[in-house]
C-alpha cells in the first residue's frame, strides 16, 4: 500500500531560490536551480578542481606571477663629520659681476695707506727764525745726546756747563761751545792723534775719526772729509741736522771705549739697574704714543713724545704667489717732537690732558 504522504523535495539552498516556482514542478529539473558545474555554488575543493583542469589544459599559457613592484632603496643616513676626515668646504665662488668690479676698482686705484692719524702737540712756527730750532727738536737725535751727557758727565771732562738751549743754539749757528763739546769727546777715541787741537783745527781732527768710526755708528756716506783744511768751512755750510748727526756719531763712538763699558759693569754689579744708562719710556697709550722725561740740573726738563705710526698699503688685487695674494708688509714710521721745555709748556700739556 502505497504511503499517503509523496517523498518531500529537497530544499533549495535560502541562498538560490527558485524566482517563479509553480505547482508540480519537480525542484531537481528546473533550470533555475544551480547546476553542479557551476561556480558560485560549488565548493572549494571543486573551485581548485577546476582551475587545475583549465590550466592542465593543452593550448593554454602558463600565467606568469605578476611581477612584484619595485621597491625604492632606503637612503642612507648621513653621519656627523669627524675630527680626523672633515674638511672645510670652500666657499661659493663669487659672481662674475663682482669679480668685474673688484678688477676694475683695483685697476683704477692707487696704492693708499691706511693708518690712525694722530695729531702732533706742537705744531711748525710761523716764524722762520724758530723753524731751525723745531726742525732739531723733532729728532730724537737731539734727545739721545743730552741724555749722554746727562749719565756719563762725571766720564766726558766736560768743563764748561752747557743748557739744551746753548746746544741747539750752536748747533744752528756754528760757534764756540761746539769746540767746548766735540774736544774732550774726541781726545778719547782712537787713534791717538799727533796733531794740535785747537779752535779752528779741532774740524779736521774729527774728520779723521770719522773715517774711521762711521760705518759702524751709523748709516749713509760720511757727510765730510778731510780737504787740506776746506773741510773747516764745509763743516759751517752744513745743514743744523747734520751737524747734529755728526755729535751725535762722535757719542756713540765714545761710548764704546773702555773706560765707559768698565762704568756700566761695575754699576751694574753693585746693583744699579740697566734703565740707569739707557732711557725708558714712562707712559704710553694704545695708539702708539710714547712718553719720555729728562730730568737733569744743568741741561734742564724735556718731556718727548713719540709716534708709532702703521700704514697698511694697498695693492692691486689679483698679484697672488702660488695660489696665496700677495701680503705687503706694513711700513712703521716715528715721529718725535718735544712737547716741553719751559714751566708755561709743562703746565700746557698738563692742562690738555693728552698724556694720561
Amino acid at each position: 500500500m502505497a504511503s499517503s504522504s509523496s517523498p518531500s523535495p529537497p530544499l533549495a539552498s535560502p541562498s538560490r531560490t527558485n524566482p517563479n516556482p509553480h505547482a508540480g514542478a519537480d525542484p531537481r529539473s528546473d533550470p533555475s536551480m544551480p547546476a553542479a558545474s557551476d561556480g558560485d555554488g560549488a565548493s572549494p575543493a571543486s573551485t581548485e578542481l577546476q582551475e587545475e583542469a583549465e590550466l592542465a589544459a593543452p593550448g593554454k599559457e602558463e600565467l606568469e606571477p605578476p611581477t612584484p613592484a619595485e621597491e625604492t632603496p632606503t637612503p642612507r643616513k648621513t653621519r656627523l663629520p669627524r675630527a680626523c676626515n672633515s674638511k672645510p668646504r670652500l666657499p661659493p665662488p663669487p659672481p662674475l659681476e663682482r669679480l668685474r668690479r673688484r678688477a676694475a676698482a683695483g685697476a683704477d686705484a692707487d696704492v693708499t695707506p691706511q693708518c690712525r692719524v694722530v695729531t702732533p702737540l706742537v705744531s711748525e712756527p710761523e716764524a722762520p727764525a724758530e723753524l731751525a730750532r723745531w726742525r732739531l727738536r723733532c729728532m730724537w737725535e737731539l734727545g739721545s745726546v743730552l741724555n749722554f751727557f746727562h749719565v756719563f758727565r762725571a766720564l766726558l771732562n766736560i768743563t764748561v756747563e752747557l743748557t739744551a738751549e746753548d746746544i741747539e743754539a750752536a748747533l744752528i749757528t756754528p760757534n764756540g761751545t761746539l769746540y767746548d763739546l766735540h774736544m774732550p769727546l774726541l781726545k778719547s777715541i782712537p787713534p791717538i792723534t799727533r796733531m794740535a787741537m785747537g779752535r779752528g783745527t779741532w774740524v779736521t781732527v774729527l774728520c779723521r775719526k770719522l773715517r774711521d768710526w762711521w760705518h759702524w755708528v751709523a748709516e749713509g756716506d760720511l757727510p765730510i772729509v778731510a780737504s787740506h783744511g776746506a773741510e773747516i768751512e764745509m763743516y759751517k755750510e752744513l745743514e743744523p741736522s747734520t751737524r747734529l748727526l755728526i755729535l751725535k756719531a762722535i757719542c756713540d763712538i765714545r761710548v764704546e771705549q773702555d773706560d765707559i763699558r768698565n762704568y756700566i759693569d761695575t754699576n751694574v754689579k753693585r746693583g744699579y739697574d740697566l734703565s740707569t744708562f739707557r732711557k725708558e719710556r714712562i707712559g704710553g697709550d694704545s695708539l702708539g704714543i710714547s712718553y719720555w722725561y729728562e730730568d737733569d740740573p744743568i741741561l734742564g726738563h724735556r718731556l718727548y713724545r713719540e709716534i708709532r705710526r702703521v700704514e697698511q698699503m694697498k695693492k692691486e688685487p689679483g698679484k697672488r704667489l702660488k695660489g696665496r695674494r700677495i701680503s705687503t708688509p706694513p711700513v712703521v714710521s716715528y715721529h718725535w717732537e718735544t712737547v716741553a721745555s719751559t714751566f708755561e709748556e709743562f703746565d700746557d700739556v698738563a692742562v690738555r690732558k693728552t698724556i694720561f
